[in-house]
């Protein structure tokens, strides 16, 4: 037989006098309890659930082995700090228990609704519950990646670990400038400098923040800046401190080939010769469909062939119009006033069409323009102090991204480049 431990052994020695004198069974097993637990340390031991369907807090607990009776008392201080309404099926959880030999106690369960936050609740000593609900520590990761073009952006973007809407970002500020399907060739580069949140655990929570980025396509470079003024605006700018943006996308769709464009042709279904006002975007269904510019909205709704049709007003006479759609976005109608790139709808195959595209025209004073060709009038240009900070943030900027690439350029031979260091 084992040896007992030095702290086993005075209660041992209770247990014997307890049986000696004769006292009631029940303070025998009380007493039986605290040998065991003396004699074999509980054990800790942790479980992983998932909420299913149709479960609520406490059958979570009582379907891993809780009483019902602790289920629903600690589920009732977890409604304290949290609607148990928002908890959701696939909703992980963290159960700890206390295992001995003969009995295992339900201790704690811990989760998070959402990555920034974390819900517990855990037995206190006189064995009721408790919980509190706190926030998760987020802090912003400076992350400067290159990466060379074989296909397409959104492709080298993934093969250098940027994620997805970071590389949606950087074709949103450059859509006034680079169209994307044909400017693009193998070989053209990219830079990017972004902050990215993250939970202090390392978990991405959040969209990146461009703060640099850059295109070379053939032998031109095309860098931007993040600029934010005083009023809290945010647009970028180019390295003389011109804005990015123009009163007008090139393009209103983020990935589209161009399927027809601007000028005479035969329709594919009436057969005849007849002027095509405008240029057409072929994508898959539900892709979303930008307002190409800040603007009101004059008509939204089915018009004949155009299917879905949307048409905004925009300042100096211009107005564009957006037809074929799968459907609208349900917060716009007439008189909703956008800001450029706010999603309108989303492309479809509504009214006389041969497939899935975004039928796009550029209205100047009434009359139809080629919207690939039409002029688009440059947006803010800085100048006097503003220009002078900007070229000192340009300067500073340009230094940290370049260190950021020098710190992993033994990397750099063996492909795309990622580094990173937590942001000021």
């Amino acid at each position: 037989m084992a040896a007992l431990s030095a702290s086993a052994v005075p209660v041992v020695q209770q247990a014997v006098r307890v049986v000696e004198q004769s006292v009631p069974v029940q303070a025998v097993a009380q007493v039986n309890k605290a040998v065991v637990r003396a004699v074999v340390p509980p054990e800790a031991v942790t479980r992983e659930v998932e909420v299913g369907a149709g479960q609520v807090f406490s059958d979570v607990l009582s379907g891993a082995g809780v009483d019902e009776v602790e289920a629903q008392s600690a589920m009732n201080a977890v409604a304290k700090v949290f609607p148990l309404i928002e908890l959701k099926a696939g909703q992980d959880m963290t159960l700890s228990f206390e295992r001995t030999p003969r009995e295992e106690t339900f201790k704690q369960a811990v989760f998070q609704p959402v990555p920034t936050r974390e819900v517990a609740v855990w037995r206190q000593s006189d064995g009721t519950f408790t919980a509190e609900a706190k926030d998760i520590p987020v802090v912003r990761e400076r992350i400067a990646v290159r990466g060379e073009i074989r296909s397409s952006v959104f492709e080298a973007g993934e093969r250098a670990g940027v994620p997805h809407t970071v590389m949606a970002a950087l074709t949103r500020i450059y859509a006034h400038s680079i169209d994307f399907q044909r400017d693009i060739r193998a070989g053209d580069s990219f830079e990017v400098l972004y902050d990215q949140p993250k939970t202090v655990q390392g978990k991405v929570v959040g969209a990146g923040s461009i703060i640099y980025a850059s295109m070379r396509i053939g032998k031109e470079v095309r860098p931007v800046y993040r600029v934010t003024f005083a009023d809290g605006t945010i647009d970028y700018f180019d390295g003389d401190g011109h804005s990015a943006r123009r009163a007008l996308l090139r393009t209103p769709v983020a990935v589209a080939r161009i399927t027809s464009r601007f000028g005479m042709r035969t329709h594919p279904l009436l057969g005849y010769s007849r002027m095509h006002k405008g240029v057409d975007f072929g994508a898959p269904i539900g892709t979303p469909i930008y307002a190409a510019g800040a603007g009101v909205v004059t008509y939204v709704g089915f018009k004949g062939g155009f299917g879905r049709y949307v048409r905004l007003r925009h300042p100096n006479g211009i107005e564009t119009i957006y037809g074929h759609m799968s459907r609208f976005n349900k917060n716009i109608h007439v008189g909703s006033r956008l800001k450029q790139g706010d999603v309108i709808a989303y492309v479809g195959n509504s009214g006389r069409s041969t497939g899935p595209h975004l039928h796009f025209e550029v209205h100047v004073n009434g009359r139809a323009v080629n919207p690939l060709t039409v002029k688009r009038p440059v947006g803010r240009v800085l100048k006097g102090q503003q220009l002078a900070e900007f070229k000192r943030g340009k300067a500073h900027i340009r230094q940290e991204y370049a260190q950021l690439l020098d710190s992993s350029s033994a990397a750099e031979a063996s492909g795309p480049i990622q580094v990173s260091s937590r942001a000021d």
